[in-house]
């Protein structure tokens, strides 16, 4: 809906509050600004999805066929991260509109929040925690610790963050495996990484750390008997999407001492509810999808989302272009 001559773009979001620094950069380029939360969508959506000449769909906004298809101005659906499973490509591409996301802004944050994890659960921070909060100070009432040195760590996906990961695990000395389908021997090498096959991931990691999208194919890829396969006392950490773990098999495997516990940033619905299994364990540590936060890459995430969207409207070429064949 153009105001005063001016290009609209419609931001869906109903997680951030704060739009001054996007408002503040589309309005330098010309744009009019519409924030819509999603208990407003069905009042909005009439009035502002024929004239958007961009869309920007927050990670966790659903942004299905159905909307995708009363887009009738749309250049450009721009993801504010990573994931995309929220976005129907399909239904977009087949509109002409092409769809980016910011693949490579938390690579820092992301693989810190990792580690984190990693540390947090094999030391047991938080049962440590939650025993000196009721009075008790006894460092040997815990379950097993092992020495984090000696772990062999696992890495499904061996993406740009799992790379990270990689990275910063050399220093503490542990051996990192990893498993990725589309990387080539030589990445792997690159990185001191040993290859293996999903089967030999899963039954040699004492520590298992996740990087894969959410897709067909990966959903729900870590059941009862794969988590079953992995060595007794294991703990898995999760920074990329929770619908790749089926919850109430990890939550028995935890119950029945199979798995020592997990490091969850995401879940397979968020925010969980007040009855979710996992949240009362003391062996499973989560946080609220965080793990991409600092003051940096939030300020560079929406610098950079903002971009997509005027260089799409602008006829330009989007360098992340998740649908690349819609010119």
């Amino acid at each position: 809906m153009m105001k005063n001559g001016k290009k609209l773009v419609w931001i869906l979001d109903d997680e951030w509050t704060d739009h001054l620094l996007e408002e503040k950069i589309y309005h330098e380029h010309g744009f009019e600004v519409k924030v819509t939360r999603m208990d407003a969508l069905a009042e909005d959506l009439p009035d502002y999805a024929p004239y958007a000449d961009g869309v920007v769909a927050q990670v966790g906004f659903p942004c299905g066929a159905d909307l995708i298809e009363q887009l009738h101005m749309c250049k450009a659906i721009a993801i504010s991260g990573v994931g995309f499973n929220h976005v129907d490509i399909k239904a977009a591409t087949q509109k002409g509109i092409v769809v980016a996301n910011v693949p490579d802004y938390c690579m820092e944050e992301v693989s810190d929040h990792t580690v984190a994890l990693m540390l947090a659960v094999s030391r047991r921070l938080i049962a440590y925690r939650q025993a000196v909060l009721k009075g008790n100070w006894d460092p040997m009432d815990t379950k097993s610790i092992y020495r984090f040195k000696d772990r062999n760590v696992g890495l499904l996906g061996f993406g740009r963050i799992a790379r990270k990961v990689a990275e910063k695990l050399q220093g503490f000395g542990v051996r990192i495996q990893a498993h990725d389908e589309y990387v080539s021997a030589d990445t792997f090498q690159q990185y001191g990484v040993t290859a293996v096959s999903l089967e030999d991931l899963l039954r040699k990691s004492d520590i298992l750390s996740l990087h894969v999208p959410l897709t067909p194919e990966t959903s729900e890829m870590l059941n009862y008997e794969r988590m079953k396969s992995m060595p007794k006392g294991a703990v898995i950490i999760n920074t990329c999407r929770g619908g790749v773990i089926r919850e109430t098999d990890l939550q028995a495997l935890i119950i029945e001492g199979h798995l020592a516990g997990a490091g969850l940033d995401v879940l397979a619905v968020e925010p969980p509810g007040p009855d979710h299994p996992l949240k009362s364990m003391e062996e499973v540590l989560i946080t609220p999808h965080s793990s991409y936060i600092s003051v940096e890459s939030v300020k560079e995430l929406k610098e950079r989302t903002c971009l997509i969207v005027i260089d799409a409207v602008n006829g330009h070429k989007l360098s992340y272009s998740l649908n690349p064949q819609v010119s």
